[in-house]
Order: structure tokens, then sequence, then C-alpha cells
């Protein structure tokens, strides 16, 4: 036979006249040449760079696998280049790249993407609202530091010890408190007025039922219930006052009743109707501000400056993503524990009996422990201390090593709980030191270390994760009780009507007025600093507004519970682990069940 190549092929004929073979070769076609013809069909063109790498993925795929492969491509990049309105006919190999990379995903691929984790550390822009522009912003930290940085001491700049520029980030001045109370006011004020009772009308009617806020300056001189929006705070002992941009008033609440459910606390902002006596506000009713959904809120806000993660810029992206999030919704799984205590061995033995029952599922859940890590830590004072401690989160480490998949496959977030070794207890509070998680690091390779709280988003929910004891500090720092409205009552048939609709609802009715505060004032813990001491400059990481799509909060102080507040909020409480080895198993987006909760929620135990 002549010899042959990779360009030729060889086909023998019998030829009956004459009786003889004939040899014949024939031209294979060019692979390169067909696939720029291919493309040419569609009316497309190839870089180089692009025709190599389309050459190089053919090459790997099985013999009559190649066509079909290559025209899946094809209608993949024409789509694309059709959405994005784009006039260049040329594919280029980014475009390449991206259309190949997502063809090729699979489940572990998908959470990877589907999931982005903010905290402290990431240094995340805040909202903010300029009360006399109307516009909504956002702002980073670090732009919002440089503008009043003329205001500040200079010579904290030339500091050289890498701790003190971190904490120096971390401490405001006073013009940073202020301006903390300011936009947690103008947050609210701005979606009060919004409200359709307090939205202003350009002709109002007699049968308009439009309540005016007034401004604490207009009661000088004024006569008559008012209703007025302000921050409670406490100048004197035992002396509150309401307090807005405008002035501050001296209330009487002695005689005030509570509209509605939640904790009245100091630094909380409330509505309040009243009257002047004597100089002094004369509190008839309050409560909270009314709730926004957050489809209103991001309708109010818009969606660019909504999105903290900068991972949604346009209402495209935005449709792409809940198509992705229906597509791909089983495989986004959480296991979530609260309060891990780390040197107890019976919860330890509790943790290998969790991974073993995980480490075989085909696509592996994300593991969240929150904090406290140990029923008790040893004192500084006493020898080895540190590293005691950190032998805790290195035996964790060894138990996960016991199931290599985990380890090398498995996510791990851990958020650090008020107790655990790191700089004081204010919030938001800083990761764990890596002195302490260095074992554990080095032995599982995905485990990510956060700031209480920190958010995560998956596909388009936002998530925010936090470690607080809400309960004990609302009640034990409430000015007006719920309970108060229910002593109002003088009608003994409607107090024990509302008991008896509280034990049916099954969760403890105090954990829904919790729940109830936190939201309408759009904060994780709206209680006073002397209880609960925040960073100024980061009290936006502690916001409820726009209200995220779930909280998830290990409150060992309240019992574990799943609720929906404004049928769009999922709250979730995994109770403390050690105290009967319980936990969360928690599904963002469900499209199987049709229940009140938007995700699936499931308790289990050890």
């Amino acid at each position: 036979l002549p010899p042959t190549d990779n360009q030729y092929s060889v086909v023998i004929y019998f030829n009956f006249r004459p009786e003889r073979f004939i040899v014949v070769r024939k031209k294979m076609p060019n692979p390169r040449r067909q696939i720029i013809s291919t493309f040419k069909k569609r009316g497309l063109s190839l870089s180089p760079k692009a025709l190599n790498a389309l050459l190089s993925i053919l090459k790997h795929e099985e013999t009559g696998q190649s066509t079909e492969t290559l025209h899946r491509i094809l209608d993949e990049i024409k789509g694309r280049l059709m959405n994005s309105n784009s006039t260049s006919l040329v594919v280029s190999l980014d475009l390449m790249e991206a259309v190949v990379a997502d063809m090729s995903r699979d489940g572990r691929d998908v959470m990877e993407e589907a999931m982005q984790l903010l905290d402290l550390s990431s240094e995340p822009p805040k909202l903010q609202f300029d009360l006399m522009n109307r516009r909504f912003s956002l702002v980073s930290p670090q732009k919002d530091n440089q503008n009043r940085g003329s205001e500040r001491d200079q010579g904290n700049q030339s500091r050289s010890s890498s701790l003190l520029d971190i904490n120096s980030n971390y401490f405001g001045s006073s013009d940073d408190k202020v301006n903390m109370l300011m936009q947690r006011y103008a947050l609210i004020h701005q979606r009060l007025m919004r409200n359709e009772h307090f939205k202003p009308r350009l002709v109002q009617s007699d049968s308009d039922n439009v309540r005016k806020i007034t401004p604490i300056e207009g009661l000088l001189g004024s006569s008559g219930d008012k209703i007025l929006l302000g921050i409670i705070v406490q100048v004197e002992e035992g002396q509150y006052y309401l307090e807005d941009p405008t002035a501050q008033i001296h209330m009487d609440l002695s005689m005030a009743e509570l509209v509605s459910d939640g904790y009245m606390t100091e630094h909380s902002i409330c509505l309040v109707e009243g009257a002047m006596v004597d100089g002094v506000l004369a509190v008839k009713k309050i409560g909270h501000p009314i709730y926004e959904s957050r489809s209103d809120a991001i309708a109010a806000i818009g969606l660019q400056n909504s999105d903290i993660f900068g991972a949604i810029p346009t209402i495209t992206e935005l449709a792409r993503l809940k198509d992705e999030e229906e597509k791909n919704w089983s495989e986004g799984l959480f296991v979530i524990l609260s309060d891990v205590h780390l040197d107890d061995s019976i919860v330890l033995e509790k943790l290998e009996l969790l991974f073993q029952g995980y480490h075989e599922f085909e696509v592996l859940p994300v593991f969240i422990f929150m904090g406290d890590f140990a029923s008790r830590y040893p004192s500084a004072v006493i020898d080895n201390a540190n590293t005691t401690t950190a032998g805790y989160f290195d035996e964790l480490g060894t138990i996960i090593c016991k199931y290599p998949r985990l380890a090398e496959e498995g996510r791990f977030i851990l958020v650090p709980g008020q107790n655990d070794p790191g700089v004081g207890s204010v919030l938001p509070r800083p990761k764990i030191p890596d002195f302490f998680t260095h074992g554990l690091r080095s032995k599982v390779r995905h485990v990510h270390m956060t700031s209480n709280p920190c958010r995560l988003r998956y596909f388009s929910k936002e998530i925010l994760i936090g470690r607080v004891d809400v309960l004990t500090k609302l009640r034990r720092n409430s000015i007006l009780s719920p309970d108060i409205s229910l002593k109002m009552d003088k009608d003994s048939h409607v107090i024990e009507e509302k008991k008896r609709d509280a034990e049916k609802e099954g969760t403890n009715p105090h954990v829904k007025h919790a729940i109830k505060t936190m939201m309408d004032q759009g904060h994780l813990c709206p209680v006073p600093s002397s209880s609960l001491p925040i960073y100024w400059n980061y009290d936006h990481l502690l916001r409820l507004y726009p209200p995220p799509s779930a909280v998830i909060l290990g409150d060992k102080s309240a019992e574990r519970y799943f609720e929906t507040y404004g049928d769009d909020c999922d709250f979730l409480n995994p109770g403390p682990f050690y105290a009967d080895h319980g936990f969360l198993f928690f599904r963002p987006v469900d499209l199987e069940t049709k229940s009140k909760m938007k995700s699936d929620v499931e308790f289990s135990f050890v």
C-alpha cells in the first residue's frame, strides 16, 4: 500500500473490468477548515486563539461526538452574543473559555460560583441615604474614612505596628457615632415616607387617611396630638428623650401604650403620638416603624445600590441568577451548628458521627459552625494557655481528616462567639486569630474563618449569619415590654385569648417579639452601646435593611426555632449544639414543598 499520513484515508476498491484491486487515497477534511466553515455558516468568525482552544477541546472528545459538541458550543456562543446585543461577530478567547466552562460545570462548580462570603475583613460597602438630596449611594469604608480623614488625628497615621493599623480602622471618631445614628434614622424615615400611611399627597381629599410626621422642632408653640419619629436616648439617669435631626424633647412614658409587638429599648427608633404638656412630651402611643419587604426596599433603593456583593449589576443578571437557582436548587445544602464546644469529648464524638453521615453525599453540604467553641477557655495567665486553645481547633481538623473527601472538598465556615479568642467583644467581631486555627487550616482545604456577623450570597439570596444572644439583651434593656400591652387591656377575656393564640403558634412569644424588633428596626441588635458595643464605622454590617432573604442567628438564650417574617425573610436558630446535639439542615431555595417558608428547613439530632 502507498504510504499515508493523517491528512489522508485509504480506500480499497475492487474493479471487475479488468479484475483488479484499486487503492485510492482520499484527502480527509481539515478540522480547522471544518470549524471555520461551520462558524461562517452562522455568520461568525473565530480569533486564532479561540480557534486553537476549540481544536484542543474537540481533540479530547470521543469519536463521533466532536461534531455534536461543536454545534452545542456554537449554539451557546450565538445565544450569548444575541443576549448581550454585541455588534462584534468575532468570537474571542475569553468568550470561548466562558462558554466551555459553563457547559462543563458540575454540582461542585455550581456551589463554588453560587456562593460569595462577605465579612469585616472584606470591607464591604455601606448603604447611605442623603436626607438633603433624597438619594441612596453605596460608599466603601475606605473612601468614607478618607473623606473624614482631615478631621482626625493625623498622629495616628504614623503608627508602624500592623496591629495598631488594623485597630485604627475599626475605631472611629465621635462624628462616626453621630453618622451611625443618623443613618439608622434616615433609612427608617425614608421608608416611612414611602408608606401609604405617611406618603405626602399632591392633592389631598377628606377620605385620605394620611398622617403627617412632625419634626421635634415643630412642637414649639404647637397644641394637640402630634406624630413624631425619633431615637430614644437617655440624657439623664432614668430620663428618656426623643431625638431627631432637628432637636430633642423630654418624654413622659408613664401613660404610654405600646401599640405594636416588640421590645422598645434605648436607641430604638420609634413612632410616637403625644402632646406637649408643660414642656414635656406626654406620650400616649408608641410603636415600632412600619416594616418594608425586601422586594419593595430593593425597588426603591435600586439594584446597584442594594447589591453589596457587587455580583448583580443588572436586572438581566438577577434574572439569570434566579434561573440558576431553579436549575440547581437541590445542590445548595447547609448544615448549621451553634455553640460547638470543642473542649467537650461528647461533642467531638457527635461531630464525628455527623461527618460520617454526610461525607458520602454526591454534593457535600456547607458546614457552618458558630461559637463559642469552648465551654471554658484556659486563663491567659496559665502556661501554654494559647497552645491548649489552638489544640481545640486542631482536634476538629483531625476529626475532619478521618473523611478525606470532606477534608479535600468540604467547605467549612466558622463564626466566632463573644467569648472566643480575639480582640474584645465589640461587634462586628473580627475572625478568630490565625495563630489558634493554623492546625485546622493546614489539614482542611476549604476553611473560612469569618467575622461575627458575616453575609453569604447564594445565587440571588442574601443570608446573614450572626452569633448574638439577642433575646436576652432585648429583654434586659427593654424600656417598654410587649407584656405591658396585655396588662393595659382591661378585658380579661381578650388577655386570655391572646395567650391562647400565642400557645397555638408554637414559638415562644418572646422570640416573635425579638424578631419583630430586629426587622422593624432594621438592625441585628438594636440595644444601647453600654449593653453591646459596636464599631461605629462598621455598624452597617449589622443592618437588616434591605431585609436579607434569611437570618441565621445563633442565640443560646432562646430555643431553636424557624420563623418567616413578612413573607420574605426566614429567621433560623439552630440552638446550642452542646446541649442536645441538635443542628439545622437548611436549603435556601425550596421548589418541592409549599410551606410558608421559602426555604427548606429541618432540625435534626446526632
